[in-house]
């Protein structure tokens, strides 16, 4: 009888190719606790894996596969495989050193759901949909003229982010809420940091609905990339070369060192007006006491997060405000997504257990 070699599941995928991956391989569904739990097991119960499913929160709660528990991971492993595309919570050189292969999912399904995301917080950043939604959905009178004409009339603090509204019967043309215009994005100007394959794919999304397209990136593209994008960008080497013109900025870059706090209370000062801003890219790219700062100064318009400087912790003066929109980080929260990255997952750590000669989405 031949012994079929283990490995470990954080997250039982709920996908049918779950049941072949059985048939070939010792699977353990694992709920983690505890950081010394998990250690103890790696040395007794769980000391003969080979494969980790990390799915996609992995070792989030613990910080990361890093530190004690890559020092102490089980001597066979030979692959951890993640759902998600980023890996910077993997130790990429301590897993190089044991000899451990870590694979990722560069998802088609992934790419295009976050640029989605990022089109519906654009649109809503200046049509003030946030703020018609909580005031309809939250009033007593049930009433669209009422609602829509006591928005007109009402006020806006700045500093609690909330609506003053008291009704107002009426029928009147909803051009303003609060006292701020509803703007259309046609002609704006939207500035992406970071213009890979999601950059490129926010950017067609706005480039049709009107908007005038402006990308940071390290390397500016060359002549021929930019004409095959489909749509006009203009290239900046850095933000601040932006500052005269911003309307939006649309945060869609990887998480590093020289890339954290790059929005920060120096830069929102600097900045020429006042401006909406998204982050689908990493938390700590925006120093968020800052942000709030900004967002109480009326310097800046809107926030719409999908990732957070502390994430998971949420900072508490970004809660309840109506000119930001909150999402826990569920930009490629898609069911096909989710499907394919299970699948690929998978395929990486047979690939990898078997021998096979296949390619797999490898990080080291």
């Amino acid at each position: 009888m031949t012994i079929k070699q283990k490995v470990l599941f954080l997250e039982k995928p709920n996908v049918d190719d779950l049941k072949q991956f059985e048939v070939k391989f010792d699977c353990i569904y694992y709920t983690l606790s505890t950081l010394e739990q998990l250690l103890i097991d790696f040395r007794t119960s769980l000391k003969d894996i080979e494969g980790i499913y990390c799915g996609w929160n992995g070792f989030g709660v613990f910080g990361g596969f890093r530190g004690k528990l890559l020092v102490h991971a089980p001597r066979h492993l030979k692959i951890v495989a993640t759902c998600s595309v980023g890996y910077d919570a993997f130790d990429i050189e301590g897993l190089s050193e044991r000899n451990i292969i870590l694979t990722n999912v560069p998802s088609p399904f992934a790419f295009e759901a976050v640029a989605d995301l990022a089109l519906y917080n654009a649109i809503t950043s200046f049509r003030n949909f946030k703020l018609y939604a909580e005031n309809l959905n939250n009033n007593q009178y049930a009433h669209s003229g009422i609602s829509r004409t006591s928005m007109l009339h009402g006020e806006f603090d700045q500093s609690s982010g909330k609506a003053i509204v008291e009704p107002v019967v009426g029928h009147t043309y909803g051009y303003a809420c609060c006292k701020r215009d509803n703007l259309s994005p046609r002609g704006h100007n939207a500035v992406i940091v970071g213009f890979g394959h999601i950059g490129e794919l926010i950017g067609r999304r706005l480039a049709c609905i009107g908007m005038n397209i402006h990308y940071v990136k390290r390397t500016r593209l060359s002549e021929s990339q930019e004409k095959s994008l489909g749509y006009e960008v203009t290239y900046h080497e850095s933000l601040e070369e932006t500052k005269d013109i911003a309307d939006l900025i649309i945060i869609a870059c990887p998480g590093t060192p020289s890339t954290r706090h790059m929005i920060n209370k120096q830069l929102i000062s600097s900045m020429e007006k006042p401006f909406r801003i998204i982050n689908i890219g990493r938390g700590f790219v925006i120093d968020e006491d800052a942000l709030v700062g900004g967002l109480k100064s009326g310097k800046i318009l809107f926030a719409g997060l999908d990732v957070f400087e502390n994430e998971p912790t949420i900072h508490p003066d970004l809660l309840g405000r109506d000119d930001v929109v909150l999402t826990p980080h569920i930009g490629s929260g898609i069911a096909e997504n989710y499907r394919f990255t299970a699948h690929e997952s998978m395929k990486n750590i047979e690939i990898t257990l078997r021998g096979y000669d296949e390619k797999i989405s490898r990080v080291n």
